[in-house]
């Protein structure tokens, strides 16, 4: 698995989380108008890296509302990760599949 060389640390991280889960997904994929950190097509899910801090700024919260109200069902899940360690980030994608 090639990564964009500009993934940040925690991207990195959630790649490799993502592989261990055996989940086979697209970094920096373009949907409608936007670019989501990662595409699981099998689960038609969104994942962003959004750090310890967050993203969930107004332009995020537009980006997600239409992302999920698209008509073609593309999205139906999308997730934010916070955590920027291996073990945060595990906690939080199993936290995330045993709801599926």
């Amino acid at each position: 698995m090639l990564l964009p060389k500009d993934f940040t640390k925690q991207e990195k991280i959630l790649a490799s989380c993502l592989s261990s889960f055996g989940f086979r997904f697209t970094e920096q994929f373009n949907i409608l108008n936007y670019t989501v950190d990662f595409w699981i097509r099998e689960l038609n899910m969104v994942i962003e890296a959004d750090g310890k801090v967050g993203h969930l700024r107004k332009a995020d919260a537009k980006r997600d509302a239409a992302l999920l109200a698209s008509e073609d069902p593309i999205v139906q899940y999308v997730i934010h990760i916070t955590k920027d360690t291996t073990e945060g980030i595990m906690e939080e994608l199993c936290q995330v599949f045993d709801k599926l």
